[in-house]
């Protein structure tokens, strides 16, 4: 049984938006884009995670970071899971909804 990283334990939904597959690339480096919806001390939060080759032309910009979306409340757990999932799933396109994320990006904290 794997054991979760304890960075992990709080996150209540988390989607791989897309990743660099390992088939293609197994000695290079591991890329990815994420979002998650995690569990803090006084709330919720929904955070993007973007760790994209230097050179991959989605998001000219946008630098590779975590980024707090948006932040809930307390009493706004399903509120705070359905924003993830709703922005995680925003296009049938893997790049659109990278697109929309570096948008959403632009306007959110930087961590």
């Amino acid at each position: 049984m794997h054991s979760i990283p304890e960075s992990k334990k709080n996150h209540l939904w988390r989607k791989v938006v897309w990743f660099t597959d390992p088939d293609e690339h197994p000695l290079g480096p591991f890329h990815s884009v994420e979002v998650y919806c995690s569990e803090e001390s006084n709330g919720y939060a929904v955070w993007y995670v973007r760790k994209l080759a230097k050179d991959d032309p989605r998001g000219a910009g946008i630098e590779n970071a975590d980024y707090l979306l948006k932040y809930f409340a307390k009493t706004a757990r399903d509120a705070a899971i359905e924003h993830a999932v709703l922005i995680a799933h925003s296009d049938a396109s893997l790049d659109k909804v990278i697109e929309n994320l570096d948008r959403l990006a632009v306007a959110a904290q930087k961590v």
